[in-house]
């Protein structure tokens, strides 16, 4: 397996992007006002009712792990086979015409440290042929510090490694908090720098592990991508990242192994 270099720059965290933190720091009475105002009108979407794990018919299968958030237990979507790790697998079985069997492991709210804490016990399971991490959106929401972040993710990588030592692993970009339309300003703008920070510090350490990339940012969310609570993806949503990230990660050569011969 060879995983060809990101054909972006890795470019550093901006001085006003590791300024983020402090600042929504200093400003906490404000956002949190905001951050209220922004739940009382659009209420907490629930996790996607269904099965944890599935699969698609085919020869000699492969198996998929997703690792992360509500992202990765389907919030937003009425049907957890609609949610992003089924929709990758379906996108990954038409691509490489084989059999895919995949698991979903996480939670809604979930940041580095829980999953760390609460759900790393339960991902090693079946070997998996692709990790697919979706992490990181509640670390830059809930502020959570940029050094302790980037610290648990390297963890989290080299145990996820440890445990899946043949997968490849693809981690999700972090969400674009500036084109969410449920988030008013200053809150959209603090929480979208404080995510660059994590991500243009992450993404190094991720790329400079020989089994591991990170998806670049998306340019424009597409028309119908969020749900209703204007935060989570819808069922166009997920289906758009899940072949975003499946066409990212073949483009660079990180999959042509799976593809059936």
């Amino acid at each position: 397996m060879a995983i060809h270099p990101p054909p972006h720059p890795l470019t550093p965290p901006t001085l006003a992007q590791r300024l983020a933190w402090p600042a929504a720091v200093a400003l906490a009475p404000l956002l949190l006002r905001q951050g209220r105002q922004v739940r009382r009108l659009f209420p907490k979407m629930p996790p996607a009712p269904g099965p944890s794990d599935g699969s698609l018919k085919g020869p000699d299968p492969i198996h998929v792990l997703g690792v992360g958030d509500s992202t990765v237990v389907g919030v937003g979507v009425n049907d957890a086979a609609l949610g992003l790790i089924p929709q990758f697998s379906q996108a990954l079985h038409e691509h490489c015409g084989r059999g895919v069997s995949w698991r979903s492991v996480g939670e809604s709210g979930a940041t580095s440290k829980d999953i760390l804490a609460q759900f790393l016990a339960e991902a090693p399971g079946a070997s998996a042929s692709v990790v697919f991490v979706s992490l990181g959106a509640n670390d830059a929401k809930d502020l959570k510090p940029l050094r302790a972040t980037i610290s648990r993710f390297e963890r989290l990588t080299d145990a996820l490694h440890a445990a899946h030592p043949e997968a490849t692993m693809l981690f999700s970009s972090l969400p674009a908090f500036n084109q969410f339309p449920t988030l008013p300003q200053p809150l959209r703008g603090l929480l979208y720098a404080h995510a660059q920070a994590i991500e243009r510090s992450l993404r190094p350490l991720i790329e400079a592990r020989p089994f591991a990339l990170m998806s670049p940012p998306p340019s424009k969310y597409s028309d119908g991508f969020f749900a209703p609570d204007g935060f989570h993806p819808s069922i166009t949503g997920y289906r758009d990242w899940a072949r975003f990230a499946l066409t990212d990660a073949l483009q660079r050569g990180a999959l042509a192994h799976l593809a059936r011969r």
